[in-house]
Parts: C-alpha cells; structure tokens; sequence
C-alpha cells in the first residue's frame, strides 16, 4: 500500500511539473495592455529619479527592493564621480512580454536615453550622449491589481559614435 501511495504521489508531482512546464506564458491583450503601462511608468520615473537625485518618483512603479537598488546606484555614481545624471528617455521597444501564473512578468526591451552628466556641487555639464541604447530585462509583480518593477537588468548597451567628427587639428599636435 505505502508503495502505491509512493508511485501515485511521484506521478502526480510529475504531473504537475509537466503542467506547470506547458504553462502559456502569452499575456492576454488586457495584460499586455496594462503591463505596457507600468513599463512606460516606470521608465519616466527612473528618468525623473535619475535626473532629480530623488528616488520617491519610483513609489507605485517599482517594490521597495528596487527602489532601494536604485538609491545605491545614485548614492555611487555621485559618491565615486561627484556627477549628477539628467536622463531623459528618447523612447523604447518591448521586444518579449511573458507573464507567468498571472501575477508575474518578464519584459525584454530596448531603452533609448540621452544622457548629460553634471557636476553635482556646481551644476556645469561634463558630457552628454545622445540616444545611449540599453538592452534591459524588467521582473514585474503584479502586487494589489498593479503591475510594479521588481528588478532591472541591463543586459548591453551601446553608446553611439558620432558620424560628424571634428576634423583633428593638425596644429594641436
């Protein structure tokens, strides 16, 4: 009897392993709609908390954990470099959305920023890039009916090599 009892319990957890495998991970259009939504959210609040040192632009758009992570990266960048970021968001393309047992998402896109860095303390720009490419991965929850970040990997980026460069001066040399 326990032998039974042992195979019945190992196919039923095969089982649901097989099922939960074949699970459909498309999110249907009510989904995608509303994921895109939090997605366009979250990127101009991380533009605006980028750009303004203050990460409560992120409240309803992003868990405390991400929040928190994305606190450490300014405390970094203006502890190691004394720079501030202006990140204006030029635009962006989900290329994947899947959501899994309906309450999480993963989303695959393309960001496109132009950054300015300046000075912290004196306000005068050091550098700008216009339409820097990041390849970034968002984990999404959806906690209380909204879609929120639970983490941001960047996966790549590019930043472009201007086509009109100065001629060099030959004199400088």
């Amino acid at each position: 009897m326990a032998r039974l009892r042992g195979t019945t319990v190992l196919l039923m957890t095969l089982l649901l392993l097989v099922m939960a495998a074949c699970e459909d991970i498309e999110p249907t259009p009510e989904e995608r709609a509303t994921i895109e939504t939090a997605v366009r959210g979250y990127l101009h609040a991380l533009g605006e908390a980028y750009s303004t040192l203050d990460t409560s632009a992120l409240e309803g758009y992003a868990s405390p954990n991400e929040i928190a992570a994305v606190h450490k990266l300014l405390k970094d960048l203006l502890q190691k470099t004394g720079d501030r970021i202006d990140a204006d968001l030029v635009g962006y393309e989900i290329q994947s959305l899947s959501v899994f047992r309906s309450i999480n998402a993963t989303v695959r896109l393309v960001e496109v920023w132009d950054i300015s860095r300046y000075g912290a303390t004196d306000g005068i720009e050091k550098g700008h890039t216009d339409n820097s490419i990041q390849n970034t991965l968002l984990q999404m929850r959806l906690v209380e009916g909204e879609w929120i970040v639970v983490g941001r990997s960047i996966m790549s980026q590019e930043t472009p090599v201007p086509e009109d460069l100065p001629p060099e001066d030959e004199d400088a040399a």
